[in-house]
């Protein structure tokens, strides 16, 4: 009895994990924006139950999946560089993927300098930017294949992930599913189709089996995912283009804890704008944030890495194109001239001739859904799942037809 006791574990409180949980200062990782990390900070269940304030550092939460999404030019690899120095900044490892081009290592040397100079000084800050970005604690890859980017997630061993990651990086992973499984049209044929999975159903399961193998991943390494996708443009009818994350299906969106967007706006400087980086949080441990523009991060990109800065939504001067009212024709004593009232030749059915919304096309980091309006990935499945049915129901019915005429 005395060495089954001796092999037991001391046992511990669930109070106890709980306040040991809530102390772990590197549970999340700063993004170097002081506004986004207060959005992102986790809320403290003791100071919602007792009342008591509980200082906790915010930012990426480690265990969980972080998806930042935007328009080329919004600083999406900046922050992501910036992530992946104060880890190495806090001794901790970073792995990085790129799945579309190599992110160039100066920037994130310069980001680390910037970090280690104020804390160390101008002396050894270099070379410990140096060792930290090309020692032990950072790991690059290469995925421009997406084979290989799921042999790497499929199987991840102490080499590939060293121990004491705390941050996965991966960069651009939209344009290398949007590459290997495009999106697919629903084509109305004729003929009866083989039995098997259509493109949208391998698309589907390939989004399926990537995020949930990087939640896996997340929660049994205990590091932060952070995703760099891009953006798509979906044309709609009633409401134009609209910009949307490159990766829209409802699978892969349950699998992201934390989703923040990236845009540009103008800033005003007195009577002088000036163009400044926006970081809205859209969801954060998985709730929907509604006032997500009203409570957007302002951040400039320099050389050393990204750095928070004032942001004025507002125009200070009111706008003269707006205030001014125009004047009618009467007030005017203009006379309207007999051609405005004709109709130059047009006619209704010369709408009919215009040429069709552009087709999809793929390999741009801002890729156009043209035809689809309106539409995510799922409903156009669920169409295409419907015609393949009505087509193979009215082919029956065509054979019972002919059977009954002879």
């Amino acid at each position: 009895m005395s060495d089954l006791q001796a092999d037991r574990l001391p046992t511990i409180s669930a109070s106890q994990a709980l306040e040991d949980l809530e102390d772990k200062g590197s549970n999340c990782i700063s993004t170097g924006i002081k506004a986004l990390d207060k959005i992102l900070a986790p809320s403290s269940v003791s100071s919602q139950r007792y009342g008591s304030a509980v200082a906790q550092s915010g930012g990426i939460k480690r265990g969980q999946v972080t998806e930042i999404w935007g328009p080329p030019g919004s600083g999406r690899t900046a922050l992501g560089t910036q992530l992946a120095a104060n880890a190495l900044a806090n001794d901790g490892g970073v792995v990085w993927i790129d799945c579309f081009h190599k992110t160039p290592d100066s920037r994130l040397s310069a980001a680390l300098e910037n970090i280690q100079l104020s804390k160390e000084g101008s002396a050894g800050a270099r070379a410990s930017a140096e060792e930290a970005s090309n020692g032990d604690r950072f790991t690059r890859y290469l995925c421009f294949t997406l084979p290989h980017f799921l042999a790497l997630l499929s199987r991840p061993s102490s080499t590939t992930v060293p121990a004491g990651t705390s941050l996965i990086v991966i960069n651009c992973v939209s344009a290398l599913i949007n590459a290997a499984l495009p999106r697919s049209h629903v084509v109305k044929q004729k003929t009866k189709q083989p039995q098997g999975p259509n493109a949208s159903t391998k698309r589907m399961q390939a989004l399926q089996t990537i995020i949930s193998l990087l939640n896996k991943l997340a929660a049994t390494r205990n590091c932060a995912v952070v995703i760099l996708s891009q953006c798509a443009t979906k044309m709609q009818s009633e409401h134009g283009a609209t910009l949307v994350p490159a990766l829209n299906a409802t699978v892969w969106e349950q699998g992201i804890s934390t989703r923040i967007v990236l845009f540009r706006n103008w800033s005003w400087e007195g009577r002088t704008p000036h163009s400044v980086f926006l970081a809205g949080v859209q969801i954060v441990d998985g709730h929907t944030v509604m006032d997500m523009v009203d409570n957007a991060s302002a951040f400039t990109v320099e050389l050393t890495g990204v750095r928070d800065v004032e942001y004025e939504a507002g125009h200070p001067m009111e706008m003269a194109a707006a205030a001014q009212q125009k004047r009618k024709i009467g007030q005017t004593e203009l006379e309207v001239p007999d051609s405005e009232d004709e109709d130059y030749g047009w006619a209704d059915e010369d709408e009919a001739s215009l040429p069709a919304p552009p087709p999809q096309w793929q390999g741009s980091e801002d890729i156009i859904l043209g035809q689809d309006v309106g539409r995510s990935e799922d409903e156009e499945e669920a169409e295409e799942d419907y015609h393949s049915y009505d087509e193979a129901e009215g082919a029956e019915q065509a054979e019972e037809l002919d059977s009954n005429a002879e």
